[in-house]
């Protein structure tokens, strides 16, 4: 996964620094034809469902609520059994989190953390914020966060040992739990999730739409570390439909589109544009071993040649980190 305290080589809880350049991507390839936008497989079974992560297919289980916890979060639940948990939130003026395109002042606004409890978060209503799952762990390292231990007596469910016909995953492959809130639509970067880990993706309150990229997809994605340097957009063009430049005829994008109660399947190494949609959003991400050895997987390589954009991205992480 990729936090939002870690950016071209500046993590943020230790700073450390380390600013490397870029594999060339290789020639080009035939042009596609048609540049129509595919869409993610939908399915309505969970046998279905689980064949797809099988084979490391993209997929959406679209159907009534399986899980309890779909239904009883909302603001009232969270407000009542967790509220006091202590969360960091980060707000952006642009709602980007985070364009390479915008200043350094607008991506380093974006990156400073602000501590509170999740009361205090929620009774702000301020348009334009995330708890983002890469800070707000629900299980991580083995063992449930403790202040989370409620919500995690319902996310449970998904795992084989507790939730019976309807599990998903064994929790012996669970990597790290994350919750996800956000207020008045955001944009992430596109990035692939650099534990290599698999991604279940649930959305419980609100939408997103989201843009997918398979890993071979490097080469016209402006890759540097995990991330795309593209601009928004770039991406946004292409939702509409739009492959006017050389890299976008040569990608393979599918969009999807979350809505309440969906879970999405992210196999490793896909890269992912995410848009948050409506008022309140609330979505649960549980990332997953996929049983090959990390040192036997490929990750996608660099292709990005412009050194300025990691420096500029460099510089604003630090001023997001000494005026968090």
């Amino acid at each position: 996964m990729l936090g939002y305290c870690e950016f071209v080589g500046v993590r943020i809880n230790h700073v450390w620094l380390c600013v490397c350049f870029m594999v060339s991507s290789d020639g080009g390839e035939a042009s596609r034809g048609k540049f129509e936008l595919q869409h993610v497989k939908v399915v309505s079974t969970l046998t279905e469902f689980r064949e797809c992560m099988q084979q490391s297919i993209p997929c959406v289980y679209s159907h009534d609520s399986i899980y309890s916890f779909q239904d009883i979060l909302n603001e009232s639940w969270l407000r009542e059994h967790v509220g006091q948990s202590e969360v960091c939130f980060r707000s952006s003026p642009s709602g980007k989190f985070i364009d390479p395109s915008d200043s350094v002042f607008t991506i380093a606004k974006s990156l400073t953390t602000n501590k509170t409890t999740l009361d205090e978060f929620l009774d702000l209503k301020q348009s334009r914020t995330m708890l983002s799952g890469t800070d707000t762990y629900i299980f991580t390292k083995d063992a449930v966060v403790e202040q989370w231990s409620e919500l995690w007596d319902f996310g449970k469910e998904v795992l084989h040992e507790h939730g019976g016909d309807n599990s998903l995953i064994s929790q012996s492959r669970l990597s790290t739990v994350g919750f996800w809130l956000s207020r008045d639509g955001i944009q992430s970067m596109t990035h692939y999730d650099n534990s290599l880990d698999n991604n279940l993706n649930f959305q419980i309150k609100g939408k997103k739409e989201i843009l997918m990229f398979p890993p071979q997809d490097w080469k016209y994605l402006k890759t540097f570390k995990a991330m795309s340097m593209h601009p928004f957009s770039f991406f946004e063009n292409i939702k509409q439909g739009k492959f006017n430049s050389f890299q976008q005829r040569n990608c393979h994008p599918q969009r999807v589109e979350l809505n309440e109660g969906d879970i999405l399947f992210i196999p490793s190494s896909w890269f992912h544009f995410v848009e948050h949609i409506d008022k309140l959003n609330i979505n649960i991400t549980y990332w997953f071993k996929t049983g090959v050895p990390k040192n036997a997987m490929i990750k996608p390589k660099q292709s990005l040649r412009n050194i300025f954009i990691p420096l500029k991205l460099t510089i604003a992480a630090l001023l997001g980190f000494f005026t968090s």
